[in-house]
Order: structure tokens, then sequence, then C-alpha cells
């Protein structure tokens, strides 16, 4: 699989090196080189279509935020904060060639069942499953699209 895979969203042009053999991709969000592999590729070509397609600020989206869940430090791929910081969407991002099954959703359900966010995003850069949780009711309802920024504030009222 190469290191920059085609994805079924909009490719944006991103800045990237070989340093001593290894490929870097620059980091938007976090301003840094990071190692480029493909789910690296997936979250920032992702994370660029969620700002310039579907206008989330920037300043919204934390990546890697770090939480502690049984005692032990997590960092899902990205959150994303509406007004106040109030957290709206834990997002989790895989290679293309990686399912978005069970286990993923699981993983992001374990994220969400400390930062108690209303949606949860997932993507593998082909596949995209938003969903929303309604805490009154204990359900998971998947939404048709990612929805645009303010739609999610809507929604998450």
């Amino acid at each position: 699989m190469s290191i920059t895979p085609q994805l079924n969203i909009p490719l944006y042009p991103s800045r990237l090196k070989a340093d001593e053999g290894v490929h870097l991709i620059f980091d938007e969000f976090r301003r840094k080189w990071v190692k480029l592999s493909p789910e690296e590729w997936v979250r920032q070509q992702f994370l660029m279509f969620l700002t310039k397609n579907l206008h989330y600020p920037a300043s919204a989206i934390a990546v890697e935020k770090k939480l502690v869940y049984n005692g032990m430090t997590r960092r899902p791929d990205a959150v994303v904060s509406g007004l106040n910081a109030t957290l709206l969407m834990i997002v989790e991002f895989k290679r293309p060639d990686v399912s978005i099954d069970e286990k993923t959703f699981l993983q992001a359900a374990t994220y969400n069942s400390v930062l108690k966010t209303p949606f949860i995003l997932m993507s593998n850069g082909l596949r995209h499953f938003c969903c929303r949780i309604d805490r009154v009711t204990n359900s998971i309802s998947f939404l048709d699209e990612v929805p645009d920024y303010l739609e999610l504030l809507q929604l998450s009222r």
C-alpha cells in the first residue's frame, strides 16, 4: 500500500519531506512534522476535508487529546469542540485497508465513555461513519453523512 493512498474525499496539498529515509508530513493542527503512515495520511486529509469542505474551525479540532481510562493514558485521533469548548465529537481514523468494524466502534466507544461526546466519527478514508449518541434513550443512530460544523452544533443541542 502506498503511503499516500487514494481516498474517498477530496485530496489537499500537504507538505511532505523525507528525513534520513523517514517520510514525514506536516501536521497543520499540531504545527509539527510527524511520521507519514497510511493512517496519518487519512487523518491529515480528513481533517483538511472537515475544515475546507465542512467548515469546521481548525481551532475546534484537537489532535491526540490525552485522556485517562481505567488508569491508562489514551489518545483519540482527534476531538471536535463546540461553543465554550464543549466536546462534540470523537474522531478515529484507520488505514484504508482496515475495515471499520465492531472493534473500531468499541475503541471509539471506550474513549466516549470518558469524554461523553454526543457524536463519534470514524473513517478509513474510503468509508466514513458518523453516529449520534443519545444518552437519554441509550441509543446510537447513524447519520447519512458527516454533518457540516453548523449542523453539528445544531444537532448537539
